[in-house]
């Protein structure tokens, strides 16, 4: 499959197609919403959050969620109790595609109505990952 750099991902190699790649997320939730428009994870394509690394921190949805609904409009001014990073509202990411040797990672930013699509991918990538090996 050939897959160039567009604005939903970035060759961290610099190299075309997505055969053991990788691959720097640019698009935010949309780039999530373009291999997973339902938010449902599958043995092929499943990911993972907080990962942090080198790409992100370990911020968990739980926490960003409580963050929003404290401070809709984002960290108060003068700091508040806003989490030091909470930056913004932001989620780390992985997505594996096993099959194909391929990783996508970074960070999006996460709204409020971004939350219940992104709780719903990881309980769903949960239940892929579980089957992944296993016979009928």
């Amino acid at each position: 499959m050939l897959e160039r750099d567009s604005e939903m991902f970035r060759s961290s190699f610099h190299r075309q197609g997505v055969h053991y790649n990788l691959y720097e997320i640019k698009g935010g939730i949309a780039a999530l919403k373009s291999i997973f428009p339902d938010g449902k994870a599958n043995e092929m394509n499943f990911a993972l959050f907080s990962t942090s690394g080198v790409h992100g921190t370990y911020t968990t949805i739980e926490e960003i969620e409580v963050a929003l609904q404290k401070y809709p409009d984002g960290p108060p001014e003068d700091g508040g109790d806003w989490p030091d990073d909470y930056r913004r509202a932001e989620l780390t990411v992985l997505i594996i595609q096993p099959r194909i040797c391929c990783l996508r990672y970074g960070t999006v930013e996460v709204t409020a109505a971004d939350i219940p699509y992104l709780k719903t991918l990881r309980e769903t990538s949960w239940l892929a990952v579980q089957q992944i090996g296993k016979g009928e």
